[in-house]
């Protein structure tokens, strides 16, 4: 049943919060491997991570939270894969306070830039790692379009749930708006947030009401394009007045159906 979840398209780099885009510039002014003139230091590193702080207190928090989780979170991403090591080890982290959410150069790129908040960050940071495998893997999951911008998020969000419910209202409005089919279209880009909530929304359906685990659904590529007709029943179940009762997790799955 397992098969080619979207379709795959072109590349993106980007992982934001509803509402806000990446700042006009910062993208082509990240350079691969920054030298000291950026104001960036060093603040620790482990196996496959370097990580970098601007040297302000947020900052420097940033950088040690992503210290002390990236590894767990790394090991977790792994098994998802199925032991999968990526190219381009170690990952160059760089708490950033422009960076908005998270971003890199190309799916595979483990040059990255994570916003300077010690809560969100190693969040952040998880989604792109997943990135960074799903390139590797390459089987059909892309970081450009919604069905790799989507599994990116909700991996996040089973790492870290403490972003989830910042996300939550990608999903109400794709709802709101007429609940269009982004499973089958996977024309949209990661930038896109009603086809991500209509995305998020079907992984967590394939994973918590048809009982697909994460390592299963990453090694095939995805769940099958089939039953996006059963999904929206299963969400129609938890209609109330065209908003959808969905806890702070935003999976709310499984439903009775």
């Amino acid at each position: 049943m397992l098969r080619s979840l979207f379709g795959s398209k072109a590349h993106a780099r980007v992982f934001m919060p509803p509402g806000l885009t990446l700042p006009a510039g910062v993208a082509e002014a990240h350079r691969r491997r920054h030298p000291p003139a950026t104001g960036q230091s060093k603040s620790g590193q482990t196996q496959n991570f370097i990580i970098f702080s601007d040297g302000t207190a947020d900052g420097d928090a940033a950088a040690q939270a992503m210290l002390d989780k990236a590894e767990s979170d790394y090991a977790a991403t792994q098994v998802w894969f199925g032991g999968l090591t990526p190219p381009g080890l170690p990952f160059y982290v760089y708490a950033d306070p422009n960076a908005g959410g998270a971003y890199h150069m190309t799916c595979a790129g483990t040059d990255v830039h994570v916003l300077s908040d010690p809560v969100r960050a190693p969040g952040f940071l998880t989604a792109e790692i997943v990135e960074v495998f799903e390139a590797a893997i390459n089987n059909g999951w892309d970081c450009g379009v919604t069905n790799g911008e989507s599994l990116s998020r909700v991996l996040a969000f089973e790492r870290h749930p403490e972003i989830a419910a910042e996300f939550n209202p990608t999903e109400q409005d794709w709802w709101a708006q007429g609940h269009g089919d982004y499973v089958n279209d996977n024309s949209a880009g990661d930038t896109d947030q009603i086809a991500s909530g209509c995305g998020d929304l079907f992984l967590y359906y394939v994973h918590s009401q048809l009982t697909f685990d994460w390592t299963t659904m990453c090694g095939a590529g995805g769940p099958t394009k089939q039953g996006f007709t059963d999904f929206i029943a299963a969400l129609s179940t938890i209609d109330q007045g065209g908003t959808l009762t969905l806890p702070p997790s935003g999976n709310p799955f499984p439903t009775k159906t």
